[in-house]
């Protein structure tokens, strides 16, 4: 008997996640039932979708999976979810009332377009890119620039905040600059960061010593403001922050007031709330890069979170590993 598999995904990320040929893929592991908006459906209506489901399909932007909804689940084996964080809708509950069922994610397939970001905007910063683009528009003077405003990478120190996939990816895309690594990681000794060619190290020393800033960390309810005044304020000059992570973990408002020293740069790729408000400074200062949180997988790239979320869907029922494992353990430190 095939399996009964329920896909819950919004309209609007509909063509980038589930091409036809993924959805045949989908479609030959068992009886699919897709639903469109599930946010549109009434509490009740939700949680009666998962009576007699073997498996779920999770995507962004999803209703709570929690005691109410798993009490429907009466067959349910196994969530596998077609993005990285988790925890704004599943309750941890599902590892208490719940244990056998697995918990996978996909995010492992964000971690290099993020990465790729990353990079990206540190370079962009670093050169002063978006500043001498105006510049050379009002200048006949080609030479006459301010030299402070055109750095390289190369040989400069690195902090990261966060070595979870996205941070590993940054490092290998940034290695071939010569830089020097310096680590904040609660799940990372010593030893390990020196056999990775890393140093581990503690936050007011990444913010002291370093050129370029990078915030990859997760957001949980304990990193809430992690990155705060006293930290900002050791920034030295010319360095560059950058947070891909979420906007919860800066105090905003700080981070706010140190840039209008002007004496560093920031690229600011999430805020707290999404999108800032029109009257926000992050959107008028001249030292910061803010872009629309497109740090993740462009939208060709989107369909890889689904192919994955499917793969593992496919291993599950094969009785092959599974992917992106998600304990109760973990979960209290995952984003």
């Amino acid at each position: 008997m095939k399996p009964e598999i329920l896909l819950l995904i919004k309209k609007i990320y509909r063509g980038y996640f589930l091409p036809d040929w993924l959805w045949d893929r989908l479609c030959s592991l068992g009886k699919v039932k897709l639903v469109i908006d599930p946010k549109e459906l009434s509490a009740d209506k939700f949680a009666g979708l998962f009576a007699g489901k073997d498996a779920v399909i999770t995507s962004w932007d999803m209703p709570p999976i929690n005691r109410a909804v798993l009490e429907r689940a009466n067959r349910l084996k196994i969530i596998s979810h077609a993005g990285g964080e988790m925890r704004y809708f599943l309750s941890e509950e599902i590892f208490d009332q719940e244990p056998e069922v697995v918990v996978c994610h996909a995010a492992d397939m964000m971690a290099l377009p993020v990465a790729e970001h990353t990079l990206c905007v540190v370079l962009a910063c670093l050169r002063s890119l978006f500043h001498f683009r105006q510049w050379v528009g009002g200048t006949e003077n080609w030479w006459d620039y301010d030299p402070a405003k055109n750095r390289s990478l190369v040989g400069k120190k690195v902090g990261i905040i966060g070595l979870g996939q996205i941070g590993r990816e940054f490092i290998k895309l940034a290695r071939p600059f010569n830089v020097e690594f310096l680590v904040y990681s609660k799940h990372l000794s010593e030893e390990k960061a020196a056999e990775q060619g890393l140093v581990k190290t503690g936050l007011e020393e990444i913010f002291s010593a370093c050129d370029v800033i990078t915030l990859s960390a997760a957001n949980t309810p304990e990193n809430r403001h992690l990155i705060n005044r006293n930290l900002l304020r050791r920034i030295k000059p010319g360095a560059v922050f950058v947070n891909n992570a979420r906007g919860a973990i800066v105090d905003e408002q700080a981070l706010i007031e140190e840039l209008e020293t002007g004496r560093f740069m920031a690229a600011v790729d999430v805020t707290d709330p999404e999108p800032p408000e029109a009257d926000n400074q992050l959107r008028s200062l001249t030292n910061v890069l803010l872009t629309p949180h497109i740090g993740g997988p462009v939208p060709e790239q989107r369909y890889w979170l689904m192919e994955e979320a499917v793969a593992n869907l496919k291993a599950f029922f094969e009785g092959q590993p599974v992917r992106g494992i998600i304990t109760g353990e973990r979960y209290h430190y995952m984003a």
